[in-house]
């Protein structure tokens, strides 16, 4: 039976629903499952993270070389394989406290998890602009608000529903993100088209990518750095301000103040790296520190997501690659970020001088590329710096952008897709020429124009008065 969410038109519920699911997976991986990790094998978590990020950046690369490979029905079937068998391991593990079942058992479901999270992002890319701005601030700002609820979940609802929730995103995904597999299957790579229109797809190492790491290591820091018992602090507060811009974003038609965000988050992130750095704050119960670099990470990321979004919007042979690319480098960005936070916790334990020095030294770096870095780049502008790609379609939907256009296809209908505006009609040809006027001498001899000739018809008004005699 054909519901709302796999009908071919997108749903902003359904869209809703499926990005707040898989943020909820990543709240429940960290505060409820992950935690029972450090009995068994520490570092069962951090394989995973990495299994995750393989995925998304194998999948953008593939995307990008050879869409032919990318089989959307193939990859659906072997996500929910990963989830259902690595969910089997993974409790067989943690009932077991088996380390090679655990990592097994984590690494598959990380793989599965990764495919829920780029279906997401492609059903998210064929609705209309200001409706997926709305989406991701309020998924991301109630994401944030519940997060410290989830390391109070017995441990067993806390792993049963970090399978469900992906296997119910792709569910509701599945099916609208399929358009961007078909389209990317039947069509030249990207990487051969990028030789001919370079601007019309991201660099692997564009400054928007870069900005998607080094962010990604404040969160990844926040999660470990003076964690209790294995579950990172967090406050509900973090979602204060992110509350306040999807307030905004809903009462506002206007654009997406991503680079406003981008500064806000700055600021945020290095003040909570300023107060880490303060051993008497640090120590507070209250996890100011904490809470300032989630906020600042939850304002960022909120940002960059609808920036990879409309990006892939403009260019749809593109859009696996920007998504899959964009969300494999925040997770190799949190991976890091975490090192980083354990290594200042075990610098804590035996020279409490390195407990201060690692968030400082963190804090300028991060302070220098902020502000020397990023000094000529701007969200917008890599946005805008995209050239729209003119795709015909393959199947039926709603495009994702204001300015797009149905094109008739090859399928069961048009699917709008951003593109220029209608080209301009073409001018219909002059008549032949009478055989004596062709064999005209005369140099200065130019065609007749009159008031009913057809080249009339179509000509400027004010060259129609330079060019024709007065009528009598």
């Amino acid at each position: 039976m054909e519901t709302e969410c796999t009908a071919e038109k997108a749903s902003p519920l359904c869209g809703f629903v499926a990005l707040l699911l898989t943020l909820g997976t990543t709240s429940l991986m960290n505060g409820s499952l992950f935690p029972q990790f450090d009995a068994i094998f520490m570092f069962a978590r951090d394989i995973s993270v990495t299994f995750s990020a393989a995925t998304l950046l194998g999948l953008g690369l593939a995307a990008y070389r050879a869409p032919r490979l990318l089989r959307e029905r193939a990859i659906v079937a072997v996500a929910v394989a990963c989830l259902v068998g690595g969910g089997a391991l993974l409790s067989l593990g943690l009932g077991f406290s088996a380390p090679a079942l655990l990592v097994a058992g984590a690494s598959l479901a990380a793989i599965g998890r990764s495919v829920a999270t780029v279906s997401t992002a492609l059903y998210l890319v064929r609705l209309e602009m200001h409706t997926t701005a709305v989406i991701i601030a309020a998924a991301y700002t109630v994401q944030l608000a519940a997060s410290p609820a989830s390391s109070l979940l017995p441990p067993w609802v806390g792993t049963a529903l970090f399978l469900i929730f992906p296997l119910a995103a792709i569910a509701l995904t599945a099916r609208g993100a399929r358009l961007y597999f078909d389209m990317a299957h039947d069509r030249p790579s990207p990487s051969d088209i990028a030789v001919t229109r370079p601007a019309s797809f991201l660099a692997p190492f564009s400054a928007l990518f870069v900005c998607l790491f080094l962010f990604q290591v404040a969160f990844g820091f926040a999660l470990r750095f003076g964690e209790v018992a294995g579950t990172p602090r967090m406050s509900f507060l973090s979602a204060i301000p992110l509350a306040l811009v999807a307030l905004y974003v809903t009462c506002s038609r206007r654009r997406f103040p991503a680079d406003g965000l981008v500064q806000l988050s700055a600021l945020t992130v290095m003040a909570g790296f300023l107060l880490a750095t303060q051993p008497l704050l640090a120590a507070d119960s209250g996890a100011a520190d904490v809470a300032l670099l989630n906020a600042g990470n939850g304002l960022f990321i909120m940002a960059a997501q609808m920036a990879l979004i409309t990006i892939a919007a403009r260019n749809p042979l593109g859009a696996i690659t920007t998504v899959a690319w964009g969300n494999g480098v925040s997770a190799l960005g949190s991976l890091t970020g975490a090192a980083a936070g354990m290594l200042a916790n075990s610098a804590a334990a035996s020279m409490p001088a390195l407990r201060v020095a690692t968030p400082a030294v963190l804090l300028l770096v991060f302070a220098a590329y902020v502000t020397i870095g990023l000094k000529r780049f701007t969200f917008a502008g890599a946005i805008d710096g995209i050239d729209p790609v003119l795709v015909g379609a393959t199947a039926a939907g709603k495009g994702a952008d204001a300015e797009a256009e149905a094109v008739p296809g090859t399928g069961t209908g048009p699917v709008p897709l951003p593109m220029p505006g209608p080209a301009p009609p073409r001018r219909p040809s002059p008549p032949a020429a009478r055989p004596s006027q062709a064999s005209s001498p005369s140099p200065r001899a130019r065609p007749r124009c009159s008031p009913c000739s057809p080249g009339a018809a179509t000509a400027p008004t004010s060259r129609r008065r330079s060019s024709c005699p007065a009528t009598p």
